[in-house]
């Protein structure tokens, strides 16, 4: 008899037994008692299929029945030998036992602990939720998977109980009876199935919650390489307008210096009052046209650097300009993604029966139907006077006598009265220039001066 046979049969005393079933891509790939899944644990056994990554467990009981009566979906993670990380630390047994109830698997509400529903805040990270999605129920995969018994689970069969003879029940008592029981059956059935629906609307949330997540460190990330390379261009473009102003001002030194020594050539020139021999005049012109060539030289070089410091300096006006329509382009999809994703939400959450209520003072609480939502978050004063039946200046007005309730007439030198007055509950009775005034001064009307006597 091997030692897993051993300790099953031992663990029989109990009326269930342990198994850890492991999923990959949302199916079941590994079904484990959990002596073998300790002996993972333990480093005995490796799982090289999983070395290196992080799988999705289920650590469930069963019952004599076959039937869970306890989840807890788990994460696991494997080293690159396919064993535990030495790191790895989730209670299991603890979990469970500390668990809120759940579905009704056959065997009654189970005990369910999961990323959404964790009893320890600090293993949540250690959690995933349950797909409830029709076609790929994790809680219907499980089921079916331990009705199969491939775990090859044995319980002892229990003592039979002797069958207490019918007694005599009149019609009567018999319906009443069955009444009563399908009564609390139903009830027993709504509450799971409210139960149910409140755990499939926090896994929503929660997948939903990641995917934004998941989708605003992606434009967090590519923002921050638009402005790294926006901050590295505007730099470039730095310092090619410092090397630009620099060459401007290299070739008026050149061209200063040229005329400088034209002057000073044509000058020696006009003062040397002897006649010039031929030989002379000849080298005279020659070093003029030589100097003429070597200026236009210079001036066509300088000229050259310019141009083309000019064509880079435009080329990296016209990548800023690219970078930053990209920037704005990306600030708008990052809205547009993240309004369709609460959309979404929203609308399953409606679908879920879940209403969206808001409070204002002065229009209390308001049902906010699912397509005025986003109006409301835009502008909550806005909406709160609409449904007061006023406009917003008038509820504005009201909302700062509600909660500054004095006198604001002003004097002669802009001071405030700031005498109490009465606060008026109802914005739809408020009337400026009457209830924020005192007695003094309500023949003022609105925020006149006070001559002083």
């Amino acid at each position: 008899m091997s030692f897993l046979v051993w300790a099953n049969i031992m663990y029989n005393h109990s009326d269930q037994q342990e198994a850890v079933i492991v999923f990959d891509g949302g199916k079941i790939s590994r079904q484990l008692q959990y002596v073998e899944f300790e002996a993972v644990m333990d480093g005995y056994v490796p799982m090289p299929d999983y070395a290196g990554r992080r799988a999705q467990a289920v650590y469930i009981r069963v019952n004599s029945q076959l039937k869970i009566t306890c989840c807890v979906f788990f994460l696991a993670d494997f080293n690159e030998q396919g064993m535990i990380s030495h790191r790895w630390n989730v209670p299991l047994q603890q979990l469970a036992e500390a668990a809120a109830s759940g579905p009704d698997l056959g065997a009654g509400a189970i005990r369910l602990a999961c990323f959404s529903q964790c009893p320890m805040d600090w293993q949540q990270n250690n959690l995933w939720d349950p797909c409830m999605e029709p076609g790929r129920n994790s809680f219907v995969l499980l089921r079916k998977a331990v009705a199969s018994n491939r775990l090859g689970l044995i319980f002892q069969a229990p003592a039979a109980k002797p069958t207490p003879e019918p007694a005599a029940v009149s019609e009567q008592a018999l319906r009443r009876s069955l009444k009563q029981e399908l009564a609390q059956v139903m009830r027993k059935r709504l509450a799971q199935t409210l139960k149910n629906q409140r755990l499939h609307i926090r896994s929503l949330n929660s997948q939903a919650q990641l995917k934004i997540d998941s989708l605003k460190r992606d434009h967090q990330q590519r923002l921050s390489t638009y402005k790294t390379a926006m901050q590295r261009t505007e730099k470039q473009q730095e310092e090619l307008q410092a090397a630009l102003t620099q060459a401007q001002e290299a070739l008026s030194f050149q061209q200063t210096k040229v005329e400088t020594l034209r002057e000073y050539y044509e000058n020696k020139q006009h003062s040397d009052t002897s006649p010039a021999s031929p030989e002379g005049q000849a080298a005279e012109e020659n070093f003029r046209q030589q100097m003429e060539a070597r200026i236009e030289q210079l001036q066509q070089d300088w000229q050259q650097q310019l141009d083309m410091k000019e064509m880079e300096l435009f080329y990296r006006q016209q990548r800023e300009k690219v970078l930053q329509e990209e920037l704005a382009n990306l600030h708008k999809e990052h809205e547009v993604i993240l309004h369709h994703g609460a959309d979404q939400l929203l609308s399953r959450m409606q679908d879920a029966g879940i209403s969206f209520v808001a409070y204002q003072v002065g229009a209390g609480q308001i049902t906010l139907p699912l397509e005025r939502v986003g109006e409301y978050i835009q502008n909550p004063q806005e909406y709160a006077a609409q449904e007061c039946g006023l406009d917003v200046q008038a509820y504005q007005l009201w909302l700062d006598h509600y909660h500054s309730p004095y006198c604001n007439a002003l004097a002669a030198d802009g001071e405030e009265c700031g005498r109490g007055v009465v606060r008026v509950q109802d914005p739809r009775d408020f009337h400026d220039g009457e209830n924020n005034r005192c007695s003094e001064h309500q023949h003022f009307g609105a925020r006149y001066q006070i001559t002083q006597g």
